[in-house]
């Protein structure tokens, strides 16, 4: 049982839930996702896993030794227009259905890849050193086919194809908060003026110290 004390500083994290019970319930559930967990209704990792949690350290691990050009990542990402609308028409039950057509979709058409819920209606598919797949220009069209074959309603999506190198990254820890920002950013993209091919991405991380400081002066 939380003592009073307890209970305040839960319902301090989770205002917006008046039931101490299910704000417990909630701070449980955020860990469970950092710790990645699958989201329950489309069945892709959180954001919490990437942004928060160890997702992405296997793919620094698998690369420590070839940082020399930078860290590099492919993704995939892809966001589902007016999902609200679909939710107003249909109900949530079916707008829940349309999240887990989509990520299945993804994880289909890219098998070994990790597939990310990076906000409520949008996915990136991380195409790691685990994943084994180069992200290339002609995956934007297998995703486009694979996410339209049986979409339980018709849908309309924006996608766009991102490879993000980060020179010299000093921990795996730096690494899932920048791509999900980049992943955010190349979804804006694609939001507003839709392109083609592979948006490339580098993120310089340099932590050397001007000549000066090195000198002591």
């Amino acid at each position: 049982m939380l003592d009073d004390s307890q209970l305040r500083r839960v319902r301090a994290m989770f205002p917006r839930v008046p039931d101490p019970d299910q704000a417990l319930i909630a701070l449980i559930d955020a860990e469970a996702h950092r710790r990645a967990e699958r989201d329950e209704i489309s069945g892709a990792f959180h954001a919490l896993a990437l942004t928060q949690g160890s997702l992405i350290k296997e793919e620094y691990d698998l690369t420590t030794h070839s940082h020399h050009a930078g860290w590099k990542i492919g993704a995939a990402v892809v966001d589902i227009r007016e999902l609200t609308v679909v939710n107003m028409n249909h109900g949530f039950p079916m707008g829940d259905q349309v999240l887990r057509h989509t990520a299945s979709a993804l994880q289909r058409t890219c098998p070994t890849a990790k597939v990310v819920r990076v906000h409520s209606d949008a996915f990136a598919v991380l195409l790691g050193p685990t994943a084994q797949q180069p992200i290339a220009s002609g995956l934007a069209d297998q995703l486009r086919t694979a996410l339209k074959e049986g979409a339980p309603v018709p849908l309309e999506f924006s996608l766009g194809l991102l490879e993000l190198t980060v020179v010299a990254p000093s921990h795996w820890q730096v690494l899932g908060p920048l791509v999900w920002a980049e992943c955010e950013r190349a979804l804006v993209l694609a939001r507003r003026a839709p392109y083609q091919g592979v948006l490339a991405r580098k993120v310089v991380l340099d932590g050397g110290l001007p000549e000066e400081a090195m000198s002591g002066r």
